[in-house]
């Protein structure tokens, strides 16, 4: 593994392709094979959907690239079809399946704070419940999108914005950040994203409070482990008192601290 950070793009998803084509125009690439490069980024882009991706870490090392890092670039779709920014970690837990990419945790947030200061006027913008494939990424990695519908997905500038903050992420400061595995809320996550914004901390797995039923001791152990976590947050007042006392008693299990907001907020506030 070295510096390398791989952008992956898809042509099936309008979103990803209006992204990789701002990303071409950001930046001067060097064509490789199979892939274009430009400094520590590997600009990667193929025919399939990004969720459905299996073996992904092989690929890259089939290409000769071992990044540290990989940005999935999507789109994002919503019924009510707002303007929106965000990105999510990988992992189905349902119908019986448990699985769990390496999550980006320093890169999601990262990534958020970029999206906020390109301040496109009238995109909302936070993270996201884990959810979707792939789900067997080695490779810590987060998905990057536009939502929430058509018009959003093919507008030149919120492409640009994208490609803007995934090109600033920031590395040394934010992978010293300490990460939180954030459980309760709503897909959304709304007070995990706020602690995002108003603490220096970032998140790895978060899971809504309708995931409370299908998470036991194995499963938080293995987010931990592939969030590279140091504590939990959990939103209470998103979760019942029994959901709340079981989810505690697991991470009491497996040992790891729980800060609540003001916690958090006092013992790693913002740099001035």
């Amino acid at each position: 593994m070295n510096d390398e950070v791989a952008i992956v793009c898809s042509r099936a998803d309008p979103a990803s392709l209006n992204i990789f084509e701002r990303l071409l125009a950001l930046r001067p690439w060097e064509d490789r094979n199979g892939f274009r490069a430009n400094g520590c980024w590997r600009l990667i882009i193929h025919e399939g959907r990004q969720s459905a991706l299996k073996g992904f870490d092989i690929q890259l090392a089939e290409l000769g690239l071992q990044p540290k890092m990989v940005v999935f670039v999507c789109r994002h779709e919503s019924k009510a079809g707002l303007p929106w920014f965000g990105g999510h970690f990988t992992g189905i837990i349902e119908n019986g399946r448990r699985e769990l990419s390496a999550a980006a945790s320093w890169g999601l947030r990262s990534f958020l704070h970029n999206i906020h200061e390109e301040a496109l006027q009238g995109f909302a913008i936070s993270a996201e419940a884990t959810h979707h494939g792939p789900t067997d990424m080695k490779t810590p990695c987060f998905f990057a999108e536009i939502g929430s519908a058509e018009a959003q997905w093919r507008d030149a500038k919120a492409g640009e914005a994208v490609a803007r903050a995934i090109l600033s992420m920031e590395d040394n400061r934010m992978q010293e950040l300490p990460v939180f595995l954030g459980f309760g809320g709503g897909h959304y996550v709304q007070r995990q994203t706020d602690l995002m914004f108003e603490s220096d901390v970032a998140f790895g797995h978060l899971f809504s409070s309708y995931r409370m039923a299908d998470l036991d001791a194995a499963l938080v152990e293995d987010a931990r482990i592939k969030s590279g976590a140091n504590y939990a947050y959990i939103d209470r007042k998103s979760l019942r008192s029994e959901e709340r006392k079981r989810i505690v008693a697991i991470l009491e299990e497996i040992g790891l601290p729980i800060l609540r907001s003001r916690e958090i907020r006092a013992k790693f506030p913002l740099p001035e």
